[in-house]
């Protein structure tokens, strides 16, 4: 009898364990999931700075805080205090996209923060909330003129936070890698931050120290809101590239919201977010530049939650901000990856913003 019973038990033992391939002895997934931890999380909010004119008064009124994961809930806190803490430690600098105001872009930060807690080893993420929320709201305008007047007008606010995000970038710590990443509008920010950094000019504004290199410092852009060839030579943020170690990029040619972006640009180009850039143009900066096509990974979907969801590009930015991938799956399943397609509709923007979705080009 008992040795009926033993043999039973093995039996369903072996069962379980042969239809749960997740249980497997893969020592390297065990060891990468022991290191991985959540970020420092600090907010930069710039929305009461001024949008265009007396910058250099703005960026005082850049306001700081500190999410205490004890307490769960932010502090207040300095500029001294941040730069402190970030002294020591690799740091992602992301910038959200447009159209959101201050609640919305939190959301958009808590998916970052927690995407970014699968990147093993020690971490700061510094989420930056810049105003871009819907700047004409009751026009006697059409919709869609509407819309452009919108999008140009936004581009301009993207520009001069990257005059802020330059300013800021001087004082921080390149001691360990510091990565300046943006979504959509956002890469517009950070895209201008390094042409500032770089002593380059837009419209006559540049920072009035003088440029330096900068080790450590890299770029990151998903689906960029930005002509396709703005970062080459003689082009608008020419000297972007010059500033940074390496520049990494996503593009998605069925982007159904970059798509227009030529109605948009002021030149009338396509976004770089859509095509991608022609590294053979880029000239001694060439070898800097890496990008992914995620047409496979999101679909249609110019948003930035199915982009978290790509294993591709979560694991190049984790690499390439702290020098640490997320690492293998077992079996080639990755955890929270989209089916292709499913990125084409996005049923919570749909409820968060139904007006984006009616007039797509309001939310690049």
């Amino acid at each position: 009898m008992f040795r009926t019973i033993l043999s039973a038990v093995l039996a369903i033992a072996f069962t379980f364990l042969s239809a749960n391939p997740s249980q497997s002895n893969d020592s390297t997934n065990l060891n990468e999931s022991c290191c991985k931890q959540a970020p420092e999380l600090w907010v930069l909010n710039s929305r009461c700075a001024p949008k265009c004119d007396d910058l250099d008064s703005g960026f005082q009124q850049i306001t700081y805080h500190r999410f205490d994961s004890t307490e769960r809930k932010f502090v207040v806190e300095s500029r001294e205090a941040f730069l402190a803490a970030q002294l020591d430690i690799p740091t992602l600098f992301f910038s959200h996209g447009n159209t959101l105001e201050h609640d919305a872009a939190m959301k958009s930060c808590w998916k970052v923060y927690q995407r970014l807690s699968d990147c093993p080893g020690k971490k700061m993420l510094v989420f930056w909330s810049w105003p871009s929320e819907i700047y004409y709201n009751r026009p006697l305008l059409r919709p869609i003129e509407l819309a452009k007047v919108n999008i140009k007008t936004k581009y301009i606010f993207a520009e001069k936070q990257g005059y802020y995000i330059a300013k800021l970038t001087r004082l921080m710590s390149t001691s360990q890698r510091l990565t300046l990443a943006g979504h959509s509008f956002g890469g517009v920010t950070v895209v201008s931050a390094a042409h500032f950094l770089a002593g380059g000019a837009i419209d006559c504004l540049t920072l009035p120290e003088v440029a330096e290199t900068r080790p450590n410092l890299n770029v990151a852009i998903i689906s960029g809101a930005l002509d396709r060839d703005a970062l080459l030579p003689g082009q608008r943020y020419d000297k972007a590239l010059d500033a940074v170690d390496k520049f990494y990029s996503t593009y998605n040619d069925r982007d159904a919201t970059l798509k227009r972006w030529p109605n948009h640009s002021f030149r009338g180009q396509e976004a770089l977010g859509y095509t991608g850039m022609c590294v053979a143009q880029a000239g001694e900066n060439a070898h800097k530049i890496h990008q992914d096509r995620l047409t496979e990974d999101v679909g249609r979907s110019h948003y930035i939650t199915p982009h978290l969801a790509s294993h591709t590009m979560v694991n190049a930015i984790c690499e390439m901000a702290f020098e640490s991938g997320i690492g293998r799956f077992p079996n080639g399943i990755v955890p929270g990856r989209i089916i292709p397609g499913v990125g084409d509709v996005d049923l919570q923007r749909i409820i968060e913003a139904p007006g984006t979705l009616i007039f797509p080009g309001l939310a690049l």
